[in-house]
């Protein structure tokens, strides 16, 4: 490798270490501002300390003399400020602020750019060295001093400077001489950054040889591109599964074949008793027993065929499944690689303003996509941004209205389900302006008087995210246009989540941003609408119900079912769509049940007719392109196993779509909703989809009524809700499982006598006792489940 290229390789490896050691001191500068702890500031004073040393080293060994300078100057500061020769003030923060920010800056610009900041970081390197303590008068920082604290700190970090050898490699085309042949030359290390230096000095110290193997460095493209080509196997192991699936038809089909064949046989053996000339018989025997052997024999080889595909099918979905889950973790960031830049911007923004805010953050630890992570920067910053210019009082405002004169802003990330998270961003500032936000609609012609009259606080709010809507006074170069929350929302959206806010007038305002934990792949179900196919998000779906046209009722001319006591919305999917619709036949000529699929977005919830309700799969999101980005009610589309193309529906736009619709029927008329006493209902708590639905259409095909619950605690609080005649629960759910809940139903006076059946693939002896103990009525194995004995032990138990 020639210099020149030695000399690239350190400027990436620089590029990579400076910006994280930037990041710390800017980090750790804004908490020194606002601790009082002494052992924390000692702490935080240390580490601003050896970032600088690292940084000013880091600087030499490539030949950026103006940041090496002012490093050493920071260093040198630092060393008195350890020391407790000066402490810190207000000014000071500013002035080291100020200089880590032109380091930035002048690391950021091109080469012939990097001469507009020499001057300013001249005056800073002069200003840090000769900085002055108002109370005790000035600090020496003539040359003998300043040598010795420099030879003092390089003393300090000699062992560390030994371990890392960094040559100071001259700039390109400068002359450089060649070691003699008697001197192997010395190999310099690649810089690494601060946390990988820091594996490093931690290494033993008898080791022989140290190296980087537990942390290497790799392209995020690179990664990216993994990601995608591990997420293509999801199609690859959907194909598999299909020809599994035409493989199993074929073998049933040659089965019922093979009934055919063996029932003609017997016909044709009593049509030979009535015949007395047989010998043509005989020959057609012969040829018909070859056939039906030759029948046999393929039946046989196509059962080994779909129990060798089928093992296939299955080693490779653990493997697709375990090698997908790897790379989707590779693909994750922690929110702390996004806190780390706001509160120095919350610093500069409030001191602009004049206002005082402390900003406290949580959840940092918390991983989700890095793409979701980067699209969801520019939202938040635009928000935190609103909450200081629009929230926050001035402090001698908040002092009259008995507040603290610091305002406060929280930002806090949590992750209640595996696959979602959940964002809240509050302050304690004055709110948002109810009345200002009517006035304003008003006045843009979106709403009338009477209109804007009926609206309630909470969809007033909501209005924010309206295009040119902003209670701002002044337009600033922060804020007031009335684009920004309209355009945070469409961001949000566009990431596959959800926004949603609160005010309390006086006491501040809380936005709550829904996210998934990955864009690129989820579960969903295959729902079909007028003929066409379309995926629903699991996560969205909170029950799948089969109900009969008697059981629609309108109010207002809508329609609407009643969901454990509560009317939801009912509209066909067909019409949210755009797609013909047909009519729903009479209740009193024709029975029928319909599919419907109970659709939750937030607090919003609606009951969508569809036509069927097939497989639920993993589904890898293909994006429709730039012409297409935004499609109502479409947020993207995937390829299934047989490769047609189906498109991905966005529940939120469904929802807002569906306002003002209804579904057609003949019956002009509300419809009562008595229930049949006569029929049985039963409640099947479930946390697999698919396991749902197998229970729930062998009990209705029955005559049960039946509803479902997604785990313990859900149909817990259906128990308490309505009643049932018999429970039939899964043992391994989340939040509650099948023995915590058989447990609190016997606990429970009001529904202690309730028949509860277990049906789970947990077979062992433990575990039946355990049942048993307990309180379950009845313990079935899945692996050997049969629907007559569960129909069996229901009917002797109901």
């Amino acid at each position: 490798m020639n210099n020149q290229e030695l000399h690239q390789q350190l400027l990436e490896a620089f590029k990579i270490e400076s910006e994280e050691r930037i990041s710390s001191m800017f980090s750790n500068l804004t908490a020194l501002e606002k601790s009082a702890d002494a052992e924390s500031r000692s702490k935080m004073l240390e580490i601003v300390y050896r970032e600088a040393h690292s940084l000013k080293g880091a600087a030499r060994s490539i030949n950026i003399i103006p940041v090496e300078t002012l490093c050493q100057a920071i260093e040198t500061l630092f060393s008195k400020l350890k020391e407790e020769e000066i402490n810190f003030t207000p000014d000071l923060f500013d002035t080291l602020h100020h200089a880590v920010g032109v380091i930035e800056k002048y690391l950021a610009s091109s080469e012939p750019e990097r001469n507009h900041f020499k001057d300013t970081m001249g005056e800073l390197t002069e200003a840090l060295s000769v900085y002055k303590q108002t109370e005790n008068g000035s600090v020496p920082s003539g040359p003998e001093t300043q040598q010795k604290q420099e030879t003092q700190q390089e003393n300090e970090l000699q062992a560390e400077q030994k371990q890392i050898i960094l040559p100071k490699i001259p700039a390109p085309g400068k002359k450089t001489f060649a070691p003699s042949q008697s001197q192997a030359p010395e190999t310099p290390e690649i810089l690494k950054p601060a946390e990988d230096v820091a594996k490093f000095r931690s290494a033993p110290k008898n080791s022989t040889k140290t190296s980087f193997a537990d942390t290497v460095r790799i392209s995020t493209a690179k990664l990216d591109s993994l990601l995608l080509k591990a997420e293509e196997l999801i199609t690859l192991k959907q194909i598999i599964g299909q020809h599994l699936k035409q493989i199993q038809d074929t073998s049933n089909f040659i089965k019922k074949w093979e009934k055919i064949s063996e029932k003609s046989k017997k016909e044709l053996r009593e049509i030979k008793l009535q015949l007395h000339n047989s010998s043509l018989l005989d020959r057609f025997f012969k040829l018909y027993d070859m056939n039906h052997d030759q029948i046999k024999e393929t039946d046989s080889q196509i059962n080994e065929l779909s129990a060798s595909v089928e093992q296939s099918n299955r080693l490779l979905g653990g493997m697709v499944d375990d090698l997908l889950d790897q790379m989707k973790k590779t693909s994750l960031l922690p929110f702390s690689t996004l806190f780390s830049i706001l509160p120095r911007m919350v610093r500069e923004i409030s001191r602009d303003l004049g206002k005082d805010v402390d900003l406290e953050l949580s959840g940092g630890d918390i991983e989700i996509d890095k793409r979701i992570l980067e699209g969801l920067k520019d939202p938040l910053i635009h928000m935190i941004r609103n909450a200081i210019d629009h929230g926050i009082e001035m402090p001698d405002i908040r002092k009259l209205e008995q507040k603290s004169p610091r305002g406060k802003i929280c930002l806090t990330v949590s992750q209640p389900e595996s696959n979602k998270v959940i964002i809240t961003l509050s302050d304690d500032g004055k709110g948002i302006d109810v009345n200002a936000i009517r006035q304003k609609t008003i006045k843009a012609g979106m709403l009338s008087d009477s209109q804007a009259v009926e609206l309630t606080d909470d969809e007033t709010v909501s209005l924010i995210f309206q295009s040119g809507i902003s209670t701002s006074p002044l337009i600033t170069e922060i804020s007031g246009r009335g684009l920004g929350m309209a355009i945070v929302q469409e961001h949000i959206e566009n990431l596959s989540g959800l926004v949603f806010t609160s005010t309390v007038p006086g006491n501040g305002t809380t936005f709550k941003i829904e996210l998934p934990v990955s864009l690129s792949t989820f579960r969903g179900i295959i729902v079909s609408a007028a003929g066409h196919d379309y995926i629903l998000p699991i996560a969205h779906i909170e029950h799948t119900l089969q109900i009969e046209p008697d059981e629609i009722k309108t109010v207002e001319n809508k329609s609407i079912i009643l969901l454990n006591g509560h009317p939801v919305s009912l509209v066909a999917l067909s019409n949210i769509l755009g797609l013909p619709h047909h009519p729903l036949p009479d209740a009193k000529t024709k029975k029928l049940t319909l599919p419907v699929v109970i659709l939750g977005s937030g607090e919003k919830s609606i009951a969508c007719i569809v036509d069927t309700v097939t497989n639920e799969q993993d589904v890898l999101v293909k994006s429709l392109g730039k012409q297409l980005k935004r499609i109502p009610n479409i947020s993207g589309a995937t390829i299934l196993g047989n490769g047609q193309v189906v498109p991905i529906l966005n529940v939120n736009d469904l929802i807002s779509s569906s306002s003002g619709k209804s579904i057609s029927l003949v019956m002009g008329k509300d419809i009562d909703m008595k229930k049949d006493e006569t029929q049985k209902s039963v409640l099947i708590v479930e946390d697999s989809f698919t396991s749902r639905t197998l229970l729930k259409n062998i009990l209705e095909a029955s005559g049960y009524t039946v509803t479902t619950a997604i785990d313990g605690e859900d149909g817990y609080q259906q128990l308490k809700l309505r009643y049932f005649d018999a429970v039939i629960s899964d043992i391994e759910m989340p939040r509650m499982n099948g023995f915590e809940l058989t447990k609190k139903i016997r606990d429970d006076e009001t529904l202690a006598e309730k028949p509860v059946v277990l049906v789970t693939s947990l077979d062992s002896r433990e575990d039946r006792e355990k049942g048993i103990d307990v309180g379950a009525d009845a313990y079935i194995v899945k692996s050997s489940f049969d629907q007559s004995n569960l129909l069996e032990v229901l009917e002797r138990l109901v």
